[in-house]
């Protein structure tokens, strides 16, 4: 039996991954990216969740996400938005799938501290079913 995981895209430090892993489950990011791929229309999604409040995700197309990213950064934004790997690639282009697959870009906000950004992407695995005794 084939089950579906996320992985995290190559670079992503273990410290970033422990902390996904603390704060949300793999079926609820999934769960929350296939309901806005299906609602907005598009997999080019940026899923914002909270590091004091994982409750859920505020997710939106990472253009609409760029867009208010500008309007926050005001005069810093031409340099800050270089350095930002969202503002060039897709979750798809940084994890080299193909459109249809699910990839998405996770942002866990910190209170005042710099934001995670982390690029989360599904595997199939299988799944070993029980032994039977």
């Amino acid at each position: 039996m084939l089950g579906t995981g996320l992985e995290f895209a190559p670079g992503t430090t273990d410290d970033c991954k422990k902390l996904v892993a603390r704060l949300f489950k793999p079926s609820e990011i999934l769960g929350a990216y296939r309901y806005a791929r299906a609602s907005l229309k598009t997999g080019d999604l940026v899923m914002v969740g909270s590091e004091s409040d994982p409750a859920g995700f505020n997710v939106e197309p990472r253009t609409e996400y760029l867009k208010r990213l500008r309007q926050v950064l005001g005069a810093k934004a031409p340099r800050t938005m270089l350095a930002l790997g969202i503002a060039h690639k897709s979750a798809h282009g940084v994890a080299q799938l193909p459109f249809e697959s699910d990839a998405m870009w996770l942002i866990i906000t910190r209170g005042k501290e710099m934001p995670i950004m982390c690029v989360l992407f599904t595997t199939p695995y299988e799944a070993v079913a029980a032994a039977a005794n």
